[in-house]
C-alpha cells in the first residue's frame, strides 16, 4: 500500500496526545482498583456476604457488568471497572477513527495527502490502524500492570480483552465514516447511537440477568468479561472481537471504494424549501446544531440518576459491618457521616464532573464552527460578535447547571418514596445547586481560553479529567485533604452535611462569571481563523 508509513506516521502525530491522554486516563484504573482490593472487601464471612449481595443486585449488575466471580482480587477489580474501562476504550477508539479519517476529510487534508504518491485506501487504513494499535497497546499496559499486581493470565486475559473491545468500535466507526460525511454525525453515530446504545442494551440485559446467557453472549461490550480475567480465563472469547474487528475493517475499506471523496453512501436529504423561522438568526442556528446532543445528554443523565439512586435502598444492608468501606464511602462524600447522605453526595460529586463535560462539548462547537470556517461565515452578515458568542455560550451554561439540578432531584426519588419522605428531594435538589459554581467555573475557563488562547481549549478538558481523578480515585487513598480540594468544587459545600458557606460560594461563582465575561471579550476582539 503506497504512501502507508508515511501517512501513519502524519496521523500519529496529529493524535499522538490524544491518545496519550486516553491511555493514561485508562490505564490507571484497574490498578488502583486492585490496590485497594482488601480495604473494600473485609476478610471473613462478613466479606462473603458482602460480594453475594453485590452479586444479587441488580442494579450493580446494570452499571458494573456480568458478576463472573468477586472473591479473588483480579476478579473483583475487573467487575468492578473492567467493562467501564473497555467501553472508555472503545469511546477513545472510535473518537479517534473519525478525527483521522472523516475530520480530516473535511477539512481537506486527506485530498492533498491523495494528491501524492499514495494509494487510494492509504488515509482510513493510517487511521484505523493507529487506533487499533492505541487499543492493544492501552490494554498491553493495563495487562502488564495487572499481571504484576494480581496474577499473570487474568491480568493478561484482562488487558487483552479491554484492547480488543477498544479495536472492535474503532472497525465499528470506520464503518460510520464510510456513510456518513459528516464527522459530527459520524461522531454521533459511532459513540452515541452504536456504543452508547449497546451500552445501555447491555445494562439491561445483565440487570435482568444473575447468569449470563444467549443474551449476555449476544452483548459485544460483555466479552471482555465473558472471556473470565482471574475466573478460569476463556481465550477463546477474544476471538469474538478480534473477528469483528476483521470483517468490519474489510467492510470499511470496500464502501469507502464505493463512495466520491468527501461524500458518504447516505446522502443529505435537501430539506424543507423554506427554512424554520427560528433559523433566522444565531440562536436558532446554535440549537439546530446542538439539538441532538442535548436531548442525547439529557436522556442519559436522567436514566443514570433514577439507576444510581436505587442503589441507596440496598446500601444500608451493604455496608452493614464493613467500616473500612463506608468509611470510604464517606471520603468520596466529602466527609459525611452517614452513610445515606454520604452516598448521595458522593454520586453529586461525580455527576457534577459528568455534566460538565456536556457544557464543555456545546462551548467546544463555538471553536469547531471557527477553525471549520463556518463562524467566518456568519459573521460576515449582520450578526455580531456578541451574539455569535452567546448563541453558544448560554446554552452551554444552561444544559449542565439544568443536568445538575435534575440529578438532585431525581437521585433521592427512590429513596423518598420507600421512606415517604419527599423532603428527600428537596435537600438534594439544594446540594446540586451549591455545586453549580464548579460548573459555572469550569466553563468560565473554558470560554476564556477560546477568547484570548484558542489554541489551548484542551486546557479545559485537562481540568475536567483532573476532577475526574481527584473526585473519583483519589478518596480512596490517604491523601492530604487540600489536594482533594484542589478542583473547582473542592471548596464548595457538600449539603446536607455540610453546612451553606456562602463565602465559597460567592467566590467561585464570581470567578466563573469573571472569566465567561472575559473570555466573550477576547472573542469579540481578535481575530477569528478560518481554515
Amino acid at each position: 500500500m503506497t504512501g502507508f508509513g508515511t501517512a501513519l506516521r502524519l496521523a500519529l502525530r496529529r493524535n499522538l496526545v490524544f491518545y496519550l491522554c486516553w491511555i493514561a486516563g485508562l490505564a490507571m484504573l484497574l490498578p488502583a482498583t486492585v490496590t485497594k482490593y482488601h480495604d473494600l472487601v473485609p476478610d471473613g464471612p462478613s466479606g462473603a456476604v458482602m460480594l453475594a449481595q453485590l452479586a444479587a443486585n441488580p442494579t450493580m449488575r446494570a452499571i458494573l457488568g456480568p458478576a463472573i466471580d468477586l472473591t479473588t482480587a483480579g476478579g473483583f477489580t475487573f467487575w468492578r471497572v473492567g467493562t467501564f474501562t473497555a467501553a472508555g476504550a472503545a469511546m477513545m477508539a472510535a473518537l479517534g477513527v473519525i478525527r483521522a479519517t472523516r475530520d480530516e476529510e473535511e477539512n481537506g487534508r486527506v485530498e492533498l495527502i491523495r494528491s501524492g504518491a499514495v494509494s487510494r485506501a492509504v488515509p482510513l487504513a493510517a487511521g484505523l490502524a493507529l487506533a487499533v494499535a492505541a487499543s492493544l497497546f492501552c490494554g498491553a499496559v493495563i495487562g502488564a500492570s495487572m499481571a504484576a499486581l494480581a496474577g499473570v493470565a487474568g491480568g493478561w486475559a484482562s488487558g487483552l480483552g479491554i484492547g480488543l473491545t477498544g479495536a472492535m468500535f474503532a472497525a465499528v466507526a470506520a464503518v460510520v465514516a464510510q456513510v456518513f460525511e459528516s464527522s459530527r454525525t459520524a461522531r454521533a453515530w459511532s459513540v452515541g447511537v452504536l456504543l452508547g446504545g449497546l451500552y445501555l442494551a447491555r445494562a439491561l440485559v445483565d440487570g435482568s440477568r444473575t447468569e449470563p446467557d444467549a443474551w449476555t453472549w449476544a452483548m459485544p461490550l460483555d466479552w471482555a468479561a465473558l472471556a473470565r480475567p482471574y475466573a478460569g480465563e476463556r481465550w477463546w472469547v477474544l476471538a469474538l472481537p478480534a473477528a469483528v474487528t476483521i470483517v468490519l475493517s474489510a467492510l470499511a475499506f470496500r464502501l469507502e471504494a464505493l463512495r466520491d471523496h468527501g461524500a458518504g453512501l447516505r446522502q443529505p436529504s435537501l430539506g424543507a424549501a423554506d427554512a424554520a423561522p427560528y433559523l433566522r438568526d444565531a440562536r436558532g442556528l446554535s440549537w439546530r446544531l446542538q439539538r441532538g446532543g442535548i436531548v442525547g445528554w439529557t436522556i442519559a443523565i436522567v436514566v443514570s440518576a433514577l439507576s444510581m439512586g436505587s442503589l441507596s435502598l440496598s446500601m444500608g444492608s451493604l455496608l452493614e459491618g464493613q467500616d473500612a468501606l463506608a468509611e470510604m464511602l464517606r471520603r468520596l462524600g466529602g466527609g459525611a457521616g452517614a452513610l445515606q447522605a454520604a452516598f448521595f453526595a458522593a454520586m453529586l460529586s461525580i455527576m457534577a464532573t459528568v455534566v460538565t463535560l456536556s457544557g464543555v462539548l456545546v462551548l467546544g462547537r463555538l471553536r469547531q464552527e471557527e477553525t471549520a470556517g463556518r463562524a467566518e461565515v456568519m459573521l460576515a452578515t449582520a450578526t455580531s460578535r456578541w451574539a455569535y458568542a452567546l448563541s453558544t455560550l448560554v446554552p452551554a451554561v444552561l444544559l449542565p447547571a439544568g443536568l445538575l439540578v435534575a440529578t438532585g432531584a431525581l437521585l433521592p426519588i427512590a429513596q423518598a418514596q420507600h421512606d415517604g419522605s419527599p423532603d428527600l428531594i428537596g435537600t438534594y435538589t439544594q446540594a446540586a445547586c451549591a455545586l453549580l459554581p464548579g460548573v459555572v467555573l469550569v466553563l468560565g475557563l473554558a470560554m476564556f481560553l477560546i477568547g484570548w488562547l484558542p489554541r489551548w481549549f484542551g486546557l479545559s478538558w485537562a481540568v475536567v479529567g483532573w476532577t475526574i481523578v481527584v473526585s473519583w480515585l483519589l478518596p480512596l487513598f490517604d491523601v492530604p485533604d487540600w489536594l482533594l480540594k484542589l478542583q473547582p468544587w473542592g471548596h464548595l459545600p457538600h449539603l446536607p452535611a455540610d453546612e451553606m458557606t456562602w463565602g465559597a460560594f460567592s467566590v467561585t461563582l464570581a470567578a466563573g462569571a469573571v472569566l465567561l465575561v472575559l473570555g466573550a471579550v477576547g472573542y469579540r476582539r481578535r481575530d477569528i481563523y478560518g481554515r
